[in-house]
């Protein structure tokens, strides 16, 4: 009976879904330059919220697309796609556009953000994890 919950143990680890383990590398605080964002849960997914802005880039916000930065979900619906790899949506509240992009760990504390629009526009910014 030991060695049968031990095995079963052992099953439910290898099984875990893959989506939930990527989790835990992606959660936490990212600077981007003067901007921060912090990933965690949002429903079913992860999502990115804005906890810090210069003054400068609250500005463009709100003349871009009227958004109040801090508190905005500007990396949303966050879904793993492989290993140190994940789709989600990104919003560039300066612009007012919505893409689609992929977030990819590059290093041990830094990510890779990349979001296309009509998949030929495509801009890569990095974020470097600080908690």
């Amino acid at each position: 009976m030991k060695r049968f919950l031990l095995i079963m143990a052992g099953l439910a680890v290898t099984l875990a879904p893959t989506a939930a383990l990527a989790k835990g590398g992606l959660e936490g605080r990212w600077k981007n330059g003067a901007m921060e964002i912090v990933i965690g849960p949002c429903g079913e997914t992860l999502c990115g919220r804005v906890v810090k802005a210069s003054e400068r880039q609250q500005a463009k916000a709100e003349r871009g697309s009227g958004t109040h930065l801090l508190g905005a979900r500007v990396i949303d619906n966050i879904q793993s796609s492989g290993p140190g790899v994940w789709k989600a949506d990104v919003f560039v509240a300066s612009r007012n556009m919505n893409a689609r992009g992929t977030i990819q760990q590059v290093g041990p504390g830094r990510l890779a953000v990349r979001g296309c629009v009509l998949a030929v526009i495509c801009k890569t910014t990095h974020w470097d994890r600080i908690g």
